[in-house]
């Protein structure tokens, strides 16, 4: 299965590359997602429970992000299972500025195979579309929340950096860089290494892109490929309300 499409943020670019390189963001915007494990840089695995139809299940998986290119774009590996089958994928997603505004490109292949894959490519291509588009509005969602959030006085932030002027107002015993020298030979320098800290983000309920955001996202984004059908149906419901008249 093949996808390809764009989507576009009302955000400058860098608004849009530090979102999706959140994990924060990440959790929050991949269907169905309700934890999310970093497990390495980039890297992470989670467990999936999506509600639509034509892919219903819950799912376990690995996402890894690579290829970065700062402001413009990075490749995504997948690789995830389910009781109805399974997805191997690769793909990748590309910033360009359009004006005040941004417009992201996302494109790939995966390979799906088990129970779900016999369900037809057009109820998989359906399915995949509106995945997509919801993860994309959510996103852009987030986007705006951030903006709001670094826009809006915060309280907090101004006590922590109240706190900080006055330590760094206090007078400071300066420590020696280098360990002392014991009989004349000076030691080597302490090693300064730092181990990472992978961990994992838990969405709060009402905070992610839920079953029902799912469900609602899936009719949306039926009429919104259909902009006739609301038409052909009250030109039905009128034609039918007149025939009953008579």
């Amino acid at each position: 299965m093949r996808i390809a499409g764009n989507y576009t943020f009302e955000a400058t670019r860098e608004e849009v590359w530090a979102a999706i390189n959140d994990p924060e963001v990440l959790a929050r915007t991949i269907p169905g997602c309700q934890r999310l494990d970093q497990i390495a840089e980039h890297e992470y695995e989670s467990t999936l429970k999506v509600g639509l139809q034509a892919v219903r299940g819950v799912y376990t998986g690995r996402m890894k992000l690579d290829g970065h290119v700062p402001l413009e774009s990075y490749a995504i590996h997948l690789d995830g299972k389910g009781s109805n089958g399974f997805l191997k994928g690769a793909g990748t997603v590309h910033l360009r500025t359009d004006g005040v505004n941004t417009i992201l490109d996302y494109g790939g292949e995966a390979q799906i195979g088990g129970t779900i894959a016999s369900i037809g490519q057009r109820l998989l291509d359906g399915a995949a579309k509106t995945l997509i588009h919801q993860s994309l509005k959510a996103l852009a969602s987030q986007v705006e929340a951030r903006r709001l959030h670094l826009t809006e006085p915060n309280h907090e932030v101004q006590i922590v950096l109240a706190e900080e002027l006055a330590l760094e107002a206090a007078p400071v015993t300066a420590l020696p860089l280098t360990p002392p020298n014991f009989n004349g030979v000076a030691a080597a320098p302490f090693p300064q290494s730092v181990a990472p800290t992978w961990r994992t983000i838990t969405v709060p309920p009402g905070q992610g892109l839920s079953e029902a955001a799912l469900a609602r996202g899936s009719i949306e984004t039926f009429f919104l490929t259909r902009p006739w059908l609301p038409w052909v149906l009250s030109a039905f419901l009128l034609g039918y309300l007149l025939g009953r008249r008579k």
